[in-house]
């Protein structure tokens, strides 16, 4: 069986003429009959029956139609799926972004996109940086979105680009003795009890503390929820490093600047080496490269 008998089949049952079918299908009559014999003798019964002059299906045929109609419509979808993805003008992209990028950074510059390109669809998800990467790794997904890492070298199949500095700022209580400053000095908080929502974060800032000749405490298992730990920072549990992104700040917490050092994390965009790329997600890549070769990183 195969997938031009079932497209015989199919016009055949609905025009009830073999010479009106093939002549909607350009082949001859000849051929349409031999290809429909060898579907009967596969499928060992008699799919049509002679009326008058025409023919109609038989019990056997009317119950094979149904399914033959089902796999003919599935094959064509599947087509038409592929066809949209591989189109560069209405095809899909499909990323996965830390929750911190992808609440602010993703949904800007696909905005963005999306005045050029309005026909292009995303496919979008949140997870943490090492599914991002073992996603990327398995094909899941065309495009990653996450924190610089330490061990990058160990995913040896994905190619790295940073695209933008995010901020690093201090998160404390409105209550707390710095709530009224606009920044501090990172050596004055070596008394402070932190809640670091990131591992990538906690590392970095980890190391930043030892060089000052800091050790933070910490009360906080980090994980990638800000927003987990703006709560236990808004309830007096501990100050907090983030992304300085508006809307991950609510009113129970003041943001303060670092003045010395300078912090920040630094967004990388990921995909996997040697791989095939869809267009859409082609042209989305360079149009992120591109802007961010606009701003200072």
């Amino acid at each position: 069986m195969n997938w031009q008998q079932l497209e015989y089949f199919k016009v055949i049952a609905e025009t009830q003429n073999y010479t009106t079918a093939a002549d909607l299908l350009l082949v001859t009559q000849s051929a349409l009959s031999k290809a429909i014999s060898k579907l009967e003798e596969e499928l060992e019964v008699h799919l049509f029956e002679k009326n008058g002059r025409n023919i109609k299906l038989t019990r056997f045929g009317s119950m094979f139609l149904k399914h033959a109609e089902a796999a003919i419509k599935e094959i064509n979808d599947g087509i038409q799926e592929l066809q949209n993805i591989i189109n560069p003008m209405t095809g899909t992209v499909s990323i996965s972004s830390l929750y911190t990028i992808g609440t602010h950074f993703i949904p800007t510059i696909i905005s963005d996109f999306l005045k050029e390109n309005p026909n292009v669809k995303f496919e979008f998800g949140i997870n943490s940086t090492s599914s991002i990467l073992e996603g990327l790794e398995n094909g899941k997904f065309d495009l990653g979105f996450y924190d610089e890492l330490e061990n990058i070298e160990e995913y040896e199949k994905i190619e790295s680009v940073p695209i933008k500095n995010d901020e690093l700022v201090i998160i404390v209580p409105k209550n707390h003795r710095l709530a009224d400053q606009s920044e501090v000095m990172l050596k004055d908080l070596k008394d402070e009890t932190f809640a670091l929502f990131s591992e990538n974060i906690a590392n970095k800032m980890c190391s930043i503390f030892r060089r000052a000749g800091i050790m933070p405490k910490t009360i906080v298992k980090p994980n990638e929820s800000s927003m987990v730990v703006a709560g236990f920072v808004g309830a007096g549990l501990g100050i907090s490093i983030i992304p300085n992104i508006p809307n991950l700040i609510t009113d129970k917490v003041s943001v303060i600047r670092i003045k010395e050092p300078q912090c920040y994390r630094t967004i990388h965009m990921g995909w996997l080496k040697n791989a095939y790329i869809t267009p859409a997600a082609e042209i989305f890549k360079n149009f992120v490269v591109a802007a961010a070769s606009k701003t200072k990183i």
